[in-house]
């Protein structure tokens, strides 16, 4: 599990230079976006409470819940994926994304150099045998 985060992690990180570009021209509807991520992940949060409070109060009615059953399937189907994939799979793409990081990082240019303070520009020009 600590090798799925590590390289979802790592990915997030190598990438969100790039990702963070692209979206600002998509800047209106990105909070839009999150916003409803956030409501969904809300709402299932509420459902799966009032589902432990069902099962507390011993109605096993709500092993049916097509909610929490749908949820579960989703579930064990990445589970299913990441282990099917195995720790090999996993540690290759987490070795392909940093050597992807190493081939596209492109070298920060060198700041602009700024003119002399206009102070210092005059005890140059003061100083003998110098020009300008």
């Amino acid at each position: 599990m600590a090798l799925v985060v590590g390289v979802a992690a790592l990915a997030v990180a190598l990438l969100r230079g790039r990702v963070v570009a692209r979206l600002r021209g998509a800047g209106a509807w990105v909070p839009r976006l999150s916003g409803l991520v956030l409501l969904v992940a809300g709402g299932y949060v509420a459902w799966y409470g009032w589902y432990e409070v069902r099962l507390a109060q011993g109605r096993y009615d709500a092993f049916t819940d097509p909610v929490i059953r749908t949820a579960a399937r989703i579930q064990q189907s990445v589970v299913s994926t990441v282990d099917t994939l195995g720790p090999a799979v996993l540690a290759t793409l987490l070795l392909a994304a940093l050597l992807l990081a190493a081939l596209t990082r492109r070298p920060r240019p060198r700041p602009l150099s700024r003119p002399l303070p206009r102070s210092l520009s005059t005890i140059l020009q003061l100083v003998p045998g110098r020009k300008g």
